[in-house]
Formats: structure tokens, C-alpha cells, sequence
């Protein structure tokens, strides 16, 4: 086995465990899920608020994820929903509430990052996340397109 593979897939798993456990133990200590870290940072970020299609494409997650953190947040009083035409037009913004959550939030994801970053110049860091960034989207077109990658495991 090709040892970047293994390096590769051990150590994205390995920040993938921590990153969940990050998320699971701060958002724990307000009563919410990890599952809404990135809803409640997207939308920290935008004052305006964000369409629910917008929230979808930014986290990367699928509609229907979205859809039951949203639920959560404005039961829990901290996003506000202003209903537009069409299922996916919804706007979502922050309450009062919800503002200082995203903030507190925020605060602690900043720090994590900071923290994480420690020791590591941040022209390196720049040149990591580009990377990783195109590691992805190569990944992302062979996954896509699998046969040649598969034909050695085809029987002859």
C-alpha cells in the first residue's frame, strides 16, 4: 500500500474525530449539537441572513441536515425564519438570542483555529488549505469517474 494513502486517510480521520468531539463537547454546553456549529457560523457571518439553499451549499451538508438543525435553532429561539415562495427560498437569520450564541460560538472556533495553527508559519497554512483544497476536488473527480481508477480490480 502506497504509505500517502494510509497517512492521508488515517490523519484526515484522526482531525475528523477530534474536529467532532470539538464540536460535540462546546455545543453540548448549550444545549445543542454538533450539528449546528457550522449553521450557526454561516450565519454569524451574514447579518443579512442566508437562504436556506445558500446554508446548503456553504456546510456542505444535505438539504434534509439542514433542514432538521434549522428546525432546531428556531425552535430553540435563536434563528428566525422569513418565509419566501418555493421550499429552498427561506431566509434565515439570527435572533438576538442567536447572535450571541453564533458570537460565543465564534469566539471558540477562533481560538481553535488559532490554537491549531500554533508553530505553523501562515504561508504554510495558506499553502496546507490549497492543497487540501485541490486534493479534494481531484478526489472529488475520481469518485466521480471511477472506472479507470478500478480496473485493477476487475478480473481478467
Amino acid at each position: 500500500m502506497n504509505d500517502r494513502f494510509i497517512r492521508l486517510s488515517v490523519s484526515l480521520a484522526r482531525l475528523q474525530k477530534v474536529i467532532r468531539r470539538i464540536k460535540d463537547d462546546g455545543m453540548s454546553r448549550l444545549a445543542l449539537k454538533a450539528g449546528h456549529t457550522l449553521v450557526l457560523c454561516c450565519l454569524e457571518n451574514a447579518p443579512e441572513g442566508r437562504h436556506f439553499s445558500e446554508l446548503t451549499e456553504q456546510c456542505d451538508l444535505d438539504p434534509a441536515m439542514i433542514s432538521r438543525v434549522l428546525a432546531d435553532l428556531v425552535r430553540g429561539g435563536l434563528v428566525e425564519k422569513c418565509c419566501e415562495p418555493g421550499k429552498y427560498n427561506a431566509l434565515y437569520l439570527l435572533t438576538d438570542a442567536g447572535r450571541d450564541c453564533a458570537a460565543r460560538v465564534g469566539a471558540v472556533v477562533r481560538d481553535a483555529e488559532r490554537r491549531a495553527g500554533e508553530g505553523i508559519d501562515p504561508a504554510d497554512l495558506a499553502t496546507f488549505y490549497r492543497v487540501l483544497d485541490k486534493l479534494t476536488k481531484n478526489l472529488e473527480a475520481v469518485d466521480a469517474d471511477p472506472a479507470e481508477t478500478f480496473k485493477p480490480l476487475e478480473k481478467n
